[in-house]
């Protein structure tokens, strides 16, 4: 169990996120409360808001529940949870054991074991699991439409790019760039079907590991796209036949 009275959370939701706008506010506040960094436990971590598995968030919550803390910083309340659930379980733990929540950034500031503050970051909590709802809603909304206007949604497959919107065969990759190519592909797969070896044929094209070869020669549906110019989808179909067009 730690000794320390004080502990923060940090969350950024994605890698390429930064969370330094969090950490200065954090600090900011902890000298203003005259609170040495020594007197403090820092909890931070990558994660989606709506996962109930983040190990650090986890981590902070059992030692709440074991007396560890009497205060927890963190920079907003969204930063604790993105669903309604996950923020309830925090809220309740930091009541049910005497520990005031102090909230850096936002229109409420302290949540007290009492309660004082807790409806209001009831309220909040509850428009962040809204707010993401909402954009999983227009997200899926926004790539049916793309599907349905032939578009590409997200990573285009090994050998291909999306230009524009739309998915086409990379006949003229940038090996330097890290890029594979929609021939080197279809020159791998043949080299596989004439009995070499994944690991032989991936050394000998660029910018592909064994496992993506194997995962493509191994999926009837995926290899008939490089060997046979073949396809369900309609997306790939029409990126296939504009090389065949060209060629």
């Amino acid at each position: 169990m730690s000794s320390k009275q004080y502990a923060t959370y940090i969350r950024k939701s994605t890698a390429d996120q930064s969370d330094e706008h969090q950490r200065a506010d954090i600090q900011d506040w902890l000298d203003s409360n005259d609170i040495p960094v020594a007197e403090v436990d820092f909890y931070a971590e990558t994660g989606s808001g709506a996962d109930s598995t983040r190990d650090e968030f986890t981590s902070l919550i059992e030692s709440v529940e074991d007396g560890a803390y009497s205060d927890v910083v963190v920079w907003e309340i969204s930063r604790i949870a993105r669903k309604g659930f996950l923020a309830q379980r925090f809220f309740d733990s930091c009541e049910e054991n005497k520990v005031t929540i102090h909230i850096t950034n936002g229109s409420v500031r302290r949540i007290e074991p009492d309660g004082t503050g807790r409806l209001v970051a009831d309220i909040i909590a509850s428009v962040a699991a809204e707010e993401r709802r909402n954009l999983i809603r227009r997200t899926r909304s926004g790539q049916k439409q793309a599907r349905q206007a032939g578009k590409w949604v997200g990573n285009p497959p090994v050998g291909f790019v999306v230009v524009e919107g739309f998915l086409n065969p990379n006949i003229d990759p940038d090996y330097e760039d890290g890029e594979t190519g929609f021939f080197g592909v279809v020159e791998a797969l043949e080299s596989i079907e004439s009995g070499r070896s994944y690991n032989k044929t991936a050394e000998n094209t660029p910018n592909i590991t064994r496992q993506t070869l194997a995962k493509i020669h191994q999926d009837p549906e995926r290899r008939a796209w490089y060997l046979d110019g073949e396809s369900d989808d309609e997306r790939v179909k029409d990126a296939i036949n504009g090389v065949s067009e060209q060629n």
